[in-house]
């Protein structure tokens, strides 16, 4: 069923497609377009075909999609799937109450209405601790932890699975966002960093953000017209994040400047040369062999603190 409106910035009641000249449902400030629903979905294919040029991955190459229920991480197993790669999707549960099993149940609902591959695993089985109990025995926001985990736990699982590259759905508003904050702190590291595809090396898959080239609306839309039922609630952790207070800055200069943020990411990109992966410093944790610049990896120093803590305040009746 065609939809009748799908607007994101303003439409004229008589507007057309900029490519087909039908009637348009769809406004795109950024790009000055206006789609009907089927040219938005070869604008969209092709932003992604886009991106995919830039990492050397082919039709054969199986990929697994970090799935989290929302719309960009859905919406790129989807449009992956669509476009004829080899998938599966990946799913962490964190253990937060009402949040993850919603967010798992959006997971294997689009996984069964797609006939999609889709393995689950928990925070608490694979680490010890669920996000909720993390968050009890630290004192500062679990959004970089949480982060951290994901990163080393998907990584594993993709190696444990025989995969070769793990894709996100990191948006352009993500990516912005971040290039805003490190250009700020001048996190000359992170900024080397700063590429839709990280390589494989020994012991690490490659990763790549297939929707680097797409703005979240624009995703949001996309999961209008495929259809696609995610889970739109934020996670209760990330309230006073620093991405959200960047992004809403970057917001509010893109609807002054429509294009600012493309501007922004892809000027900085195209005087990036892609990042080799360097193994130099790179040694094993003595306790769970992942990769590390330290004897002992942070997730494992982690672990070790939040166990450490746990028995302090055992020991004092708490």
């Amino acid at each position: 069923m065609k939809l009748k409106s799908a607007s994101y910035g303003r439409l004229s009641h008589n507007a057309k497609c900029s490519r087909c000249r039908a009637k348009a449902i769809i406004s795109l400030p950024s790009h000055h377009a206006n789609f009907c629903e089927d040219c938005f979905l070869v604008f969209f294919h092709k932003a992604v075909n886009r991106a995919m040029k830039k990492f050397p991955i082919g039709l054969d190459t199986p990929i697994m999609v970090a799935v989290s229920g929302g719309k960009d991480s859905l919406a790129l197993w989807d449009v992956l799937a669509d476009l004829g790669f080899t998938t599966k999707g990946i799913h962490i549960d964190l253990g937060i109450p009402n949040f993850s099993e919603a967010s798992r149940s959006a997971c294997e609902e689009f996984a069964k209405s797609r006939g999609l591959e889709l393995s689950i695993y928990e925070l608490k089985d694979l680490f010890g601790f669920s996000l909720p109990e993390i968050a009890k025995l630290k004192s500062s926001k679990v959004c970089s932890v949480c982060g951290t985990l994901k990163r080393q736990f998907l990584n594993r699982l993709a190696l444990q699975e025989g995969f070769s590259v793990i894709a996100t759905g990191h948006n352009l508003d993500d990516e912005a966002s971040r290039l805003l904050g490190n250009t700020l702190r001048h996190r000359d590291a992170y900024l080397q960093k700063a590429y839709p595809f990280l390589p494989a090396g020994p012991g690490l898959v490659a990763r790549m953000k297939p929707l680097f080239r797409l703005e979240s609306e624009e995703i949001r839309i996309y999961c209008r017209v495929r259809g696609i039922k995610y889970f739109g609630d934020k996670c209760p952790f990330a309230r006073g994040a620093t991405s959200h207070i960047l992004l809403e800055a970057l917001q509010f200069i893109e609807s002054q400047m429509p294009g600012t943020k493309r501007d922004f990411l892809f000027g900085f990109l195209d005087r990036q040369t892609p990042p080799q992966f360097e193994d130099a410093l790179l040694g094993n944790c003595s306790v769970c062999g992942a990769l590390s610049y330290q004897d002992t990896c942070s997730v494992c120093r982690l672990k070790d603190e939040l166990k450490r803590k746990k028995e302090f305040l055992k020991d004092r009746g708490h």
